[in-house]
């Protein structure tokens, strides 16, 4: 039977018999209707503070005692206050618009236009037209960067809604692009990341003309600047002369980035002048990618024009860390599909993890790519880490620190070889000094011969590398691009019936979409293999760890359509290298959030108390007992699958996530299935002890999830 959530009054009424799933605070839910009527007539009087004091020790737990808090202080006039109980509330819910509108105001009061104009930048995204009530001189390049941002989508870095300011028209909105410039985006980043080109190979300069040419063309980010290539690397812009000073036997590698875009006849190419103890010469300098420099002493380099210093990468292996680790992102490449065919569809990448541990119970935590990467790099789950909305670019805070932060702080040159440009503004991927990204562009076979390419220039530096292929992931775009060998292999009736337009993972099964798909599976495990056998022929096992991973599985092949269903949340997960156990498949549950923990372990990183990700017991640790997969879609009504190894708690809403990631559970419907027949009708099972094991672990998951029935005006904007 389905049960539905129950709503029970009063504090006696708590569920320790596990007869009722969930208890919404009827106290607590009261007094914030209390004091939002208040609030809404201005009534900041002695009387409301007496209802909010009582209202915290309603809800200890609730952020949203601050924001009454800053608002009854923003009224009396201290807006210090009020911005430090504004930001208090930020950093537990940082997607929350009643925040950004106390903070918007806070800052303005305080002086601080330019975070000011960053929230009215996210409030624009609820609907709310910017407010131009700011000093003229508050409009500077730093400050419309920093509004550029925020009013950009999160995932498709460097393009962006670039803003600009004149008298005539006040603000301007256009389609643009970050280019020969850095990022406005996590200030404690030092160096930031320049956007330059990539171009492995080629003519000076070639590619810079290229999307110079294109920058202000009409629909350029939709069209993915042709698909271009960008390359993201920490740097600093330097006026004409920098000086690097190496201590005694220390060997680094320099990039280095021009400025000048050489036009024949008009303008030469720029030069690079090199001074050391040793030698005086001068090098060519192509613009906006990096060149690098084999420095062995101190040098001082100059230029007639300003140019561009990344991060030095230091020469040297050391016995605490591995030659190199690769992370293999394999975008929605499906484990439910695979697992009893892993050997026929994927005999490349079976032959090589063979010799490893493949995880055979690995569930992703979200059920498309956004959230899911975040779990991933963070070990969070997206309620805890804030990133969940895919609409609003709110950053990862400073002390949430990621996977690619620790590998970088053991002295790993980081560089992430492949991406889609997800995860560059909201932080995600702040711990990889280089990152090399395209909207569109991320062929398994490219980004091989990249790594490949990379190891070889770089031999001897350790390295963490990551490679996010995504041909696997099905695309709902009429406009998109099937390789000629599906549209050539299907019949006229299956070639002419199109894959419906819609978000990926809402996608129906239809024959043009799975051709693609087991296309794609091939073609990624034929470039895999010619990596694999790379290794293989020039590395010990000892000396690296390759780990194989999905974000989310595709829904192409579910019938009934299933959000959190095993097709779409069974997640690949595979080892092989130093530390990992060999010829073991592992059926111990496992989340993708236990990726982040696991890694530390073989590498010796540290793992912070915010980290949600378990150790798996087959390297040491206690492992899971459920794995949790859910669909936190603002919008959208909230879905949980919450998995052990026999039995799975399936619950739904019928309301909708709000924009701040919450839901009121009341009235949600829940049942418990053995998993061989997870949501079927009529194989519902009810019993005290699943109950006993289910309720108090789905209820701990979801306490930064429900909001209790208590909304503020701004959280129902879509």
């Amino acid at each position: 039977m389905v049960r539905r959530a129950s709503l029970v009054f009063g504090k006696e009424a708590m569920m320790d018999d596990f007869t009722v799933f969930w208890q919404n605070n009827d106290r607590a839910h009261a007094l914030f209707y209390d004091l939002l009527e208040r609030s809404e007539r201005g009534a900041y009087d002695d009387d409301f503070l007496v209802q909010l004091a009582a209202y915290r020790e309603a809800a200890p737990e609730s952020e949203r005692a601050d924001i009454f808090a800053a608002q009854y202080l923003l009224h009396h006039g201290d807006a210090e206050t009020a911005m430090l109980c504004a930001e208090r509330s930020y950093r537990v819910r940082p997607m929350s618009p009643a925040v950004w509108e106390l903070l918007a105001r806070s800052y303005k009061t305080l002086g601080r236009y330019t975070d000011a104009l960053v929230m009215q930048g996210y409030l624009s995204g609820c609907g709310i037209p910017l407010a131009l009530n700011l000093p003229r001189a508050a409009l500077n390049t730093h400050a419309l960067d920093r509004l550029s941002i925020a009013m950009s989508a999160p995932s498709y870095a460097p393009f962006a809604t670039r803003m600009g300011y004149n008298p005539e028209e006040g603000l301007v909105e256009r389609d643009a692009l970050f280019l020969g410039e850095t990022l406005p985006v996590s200030s404690h980043i030092e160096p930031p990341y320049y956007v330059g080109v990539y171009a492995e190979q080629g003519m000076q300069g070639d590619h810079v003309w290229q999307i110079n040419t294109l920058r202000n063309a009409p629909g350029l980010s939709y069209f993915g600047g042709g698909d271009f290539t960008f390359d993201l690397i920490r740097a600093q812009q330097v006026p004409g002369r920098a000086d690097l000073q190496l201590a005694p036997q220390e060997e680094v590698i320099l990039p280095v980035l021009g400025t000048v875009l050489p036009l024949l006849d008009v303008q030469e190419a720029q030069q690079l002048r090199i001074q050391t103890d040793e030698l005086d010469d001068t090098a060519w300098l192509n613009i906006g990618t990096p060149n690098f420099f084999r420095l062995d002493r101190s040098a001082t380099l100059s230029s007639a024009q300003d140019f561009v210093v990344g991060t030095p990468i230091r020469i040297g292996h050391s016995p605490t860390r591995r030659k190199f680790v690769l992370n293999l992102l394999i975008d929605a490449l499906p484990w439910t599909l695979l697992h009893d065919s892993f050997a026929e569809k994927m005999p490349q990448a079976h032959h090589f993890f063979e010799k490893g541990t493949i995880f055979d119970q690995c569930f992703s935590t979200a059920e498309y790519t956004y959230p899911s990467i975040a779990a991933i790099e963070t070990g969070m789950y997206p309620q805890h880490s804030g990133i969940f909305n895919d609409r609003f670019t709110i950053d990862l805070r400073p002390d949430d620190v990621t996977i690619s932060e620790r590998a970088r702080t053991a002295g790993y040159a980081t560089a992430q070889l492949m991406g889609f440009g997800g995860g560059v503004y909201n932080g995600i991927v702040r711990g990889y000094d280089r990152l090399i990204v395209s909207m569109y562009r991320a062929q398994t076979y490219e980004g091989v011969e990249r790594v490949i390419r990379h190891l070889e220039a770089f031999p001897d530096i350790d390295h963490f590398l990551l490679l996010h292929a995504s041909e696997v992931h099905p695309y709902p775009s009429p406009l998109y691009q099937l390789p000629s060998g599906v549209q050539a292999h299907l019949s006229l009736a299956e070639r002419v019936t199109e894959a419906p337009s819609m978000p990926s993972p809402y996608m129906r099964p239809n024959a043009v979409s799975q051709y693609a798909f087991w296309q794609s599976i091939r073609d990624t495990d034929r470039a895999l293999g010619t990596l694999f056998a790379y290794l293989e022929q020039h590395y010990a096992p000892e000396d690296y760890l390759v780990n194989l991973y999905s974000d989310h599985g595709v829904a192409i092949f579910s019938e009934p359509h299933d959000i959190v269903g095993t097709h779409l949340t069974g997640a690949a997960w595979m080892m092989r290298g130093a530390g990992v156990p060999a010829g073991i498949i592992a059926d111990e549950l496992t989340s993708t959030v236990d990726i982040y923990p696991a890694l530390s372990h073989l590498l010796g990183f540290p793992v912070g108390g915010n980290v949600d990700g378990v150790l798996p017991k087959i390297f040491g640790g206690t492992g899971r007992e459920v794995a949790f997969s859910n669909s936190l879609y603002p919008t959208k009504p909230y879905f949980l699958a919450a998995r052990s190894l026999t039995h799975v708690l399936r619950l739904n809403t019928e309301e909708a996530v709000l924009t701040d990631g919450t839901v009121n559970l009341e009235g949600a419907c829940v049942a418990i299935y053995p998993r061989t027949h997870e949501g079927e009708l009529g194989y519902e099972i009810d019993t005290p002890e699943l109950r006993a094991f289910f309720y108090p672990r789905v209820r701990e998951f979801l306490r930064k999830i429900n909001n209790n029935g208590e909304v503020f005006p701004l959280s129902t904007v879509k």
